[in-house]
């Protein structure tokens, strides 16, 4: 597949970031105000992206490495100029640029991967909160600037770096500029702050399956189950899509705002169309620390009990059943395995926990890993992007053995009906230029095909013991998020 990322120009990128309020006094989510911002939030920390600086966009199985040699080109300037701790103890957060990034899930996908560097990052974690002002100094209204202030040869290179007086003007612009761009909501704050959203606000909004039917998918599963039984593979995860169409303008601002107040411990996420609340960690990288969150095994709670009956539920009908242990067990060592040989110490323990989520309960367990390479001052060992490729596609989204599993998934999903899966259930995220950065995987979560048009996407493990009807209804439970989000009961 051709691949322009290896040649396209790289910005040369500038920062200035100072300790401010968040923008009008409110949260994170309230900067979400015309759908075009990229966000990453969770518990209400988090970054969100305002305006753009630059982009870089890739496909094929090289997008990996076509993006991280475009961002080390763009970042060259500034990414040692900084600690590499996401946020130090004392000082600021990150004077090195930073970039939120979704990739596509397969390899042969003709969706876009996307680097997207904003104009602004406005941040919030720790009880801090701040500034980021990003600007490729090669851009013509910076052109003159670099010229003058910023040659390399220059022993005081860095003195003439976008500063806070040139950035608070430029955000009161953006700021405006996006006021004047946002659609009427009369009447949808309560769903916004209350969560009640759910099952208001159908009129208009239309449900129909996407080109893998779900009566398709249940064959696909039994086909699945076949090859399984047939010794081919151990796990197989298959998904279908979903189309939402709505006759107004779909309110992307305020689905995320509903996703990150109902899905408080997920990461709610958007990049370029791509939006979603995912409850899973691909990988996490602080410094010299990498975590990440493997999900496998769920259970859905539409009916179920509630308060400790329910968490007992739970637990007998997740920890307790052999194929949800065996599928979790399969997530969990296809990540470890691929991620020891960057570490010095690896922690994952044996026994799951119950991840308790509004539309579901989940098998979970959390990985800590020391990474080598990444003690000193300057990275040498991978940082976020690069383990990011190593460790995509885990079982979780694919199956075991990842080779077969993702040939079979070609088979089912694209071959016989078509479907591709674009950037769902591939890493979302962002880093910065000294190999920080988190990437989750994009579940629960759709791309916004155009103002009135989104595309929803939900998959299921599929191994040996796995019923074609139980993985109809679990993808149901996955849609149940964004359904919700956007006003339609689910």
């Amino acid at each position: 597949m051709n691949n322009p990322g290896f040649t396209a120009p790289a910005p040369r990128l500038a920062s200035c970031t100072y300790s401010a309020p968040v923008p009008g006094g409110n949260g994170l989510a309230d900067l979400l105000s015309t759908g075009s911002e990229c966000a990453w939030i969770r518990f209400g920390e988090g970054m969100v992206g305002l305006g753009t600086a630059a982009r870089f966009t890739t496909t094929g199985p090289g997008r990996f490495e076509a993006a991280r040699h475009w961002w080390m080109a763009a970042t060259a300037a500034e990414s040692g100029d900084t600690s590499r701790t996401t946020v130090p103890d004392d000082g600021l957060p990150r004077r090195s640029p930073l970039a939120f990034a979704a990739f596509a899930f397969a390899d042969d996908s003709p969706a876009d991967s996307v680097l997207v560097v904003p104009e602004f990052v406005v941040g919030s974690a720790q009880g801090r909160s701040w500034l980021t002002w990003q600007v490729d100094l090669d851009s013509p209204c910076h052109a003159e600037k670099a010229a003058a202030r910023f040659s390399p040869t220059n022993a005081e290179q860095f003195r003439g770096r976008p500063d806070r007086a040139d950035a608070e003007r430029r955000l009161a612009e953006l700021l405006a500029e996006a006021a004047g761009r946002r659609p009427d909501r009369a009447g949808a704050a309560a769903g916004a702050g209350a969560g009640s959203g759910a099952g208001s606000g159908a009129d208009g909004l239309v449900l129909t399956d996407g080109v893998l039917s779900q009566d398709g998918y249940r064959a696909a599963v039994a086909r699945g189950v076949r090859q399984i039984e047939a010794g081919t593979l151990t796990k197989v995860v298959l998904a279908r899509d979903a189309v939402v169409r709505s006759a107004d303008p779909v309110d992307v601002p305020q689905v995320l705002r509903t996703l990150a107040v109902q899905y408080r411990d997920c990461w709610t996420y958007a990049v370029n169309g791509l939006i979603g609340s995912t409850p899973e960690m691909l990988v996490k990288v602080d410094g010299d620390i990498a975590r990440a969150r493997v999900l496998a095994g769920t259970l859905d709670r539409d009916g179920a009990p509630v308060g400790t009956a329910g968490t007992d539920y739970a637990r007998q009908l997740l920890t307790d059943d052999p194929k949800q242990r065996h599928e979790h067990r399969l997530a969990v060592d296809s990540l470890t395995e691929r991620l020891e040989p960057f570490t010095s110490s690896l922690e994952a323990p044996d026994e799951p926990f119950v991840l308790e989520l509004p539309n579901v309960w989940h098998l979970a367990t959390d990985v800590t890993a020391r990474l080598v390479g990444a003690e000193d001052a300057r990275r040498t060992g991978p940082g976020a992007l690069a383990l990011t490729e190593a460790l995509h596609p885990t079982a979780a989204v694919c199956g075991t053995p990842r080779e077969a599993a993702a040939s079979l998934i070609n088979r089912l999903e694209s071959e016989d009906h078509g479907l591709d899966r674009g950037l769902f259930a591939g890493p979302v995220g962002w880093l910065d230029g000294n190999g920080n950065g988190e990437f989750g995987i994009a579940l629960r979560g759709a791309v916004v095909q155009d103002e009135h048009t989104v595309r929803l996407y939900a998959g299921c493990g599929v191994v040996a013991a796995s019923d074609p009807e139980s993985e109809l209804a679990e993808t149901h439970a996955k849609m149940r998020p964004m359904l919700q989000a956007l006003g339609l009961r689910a």
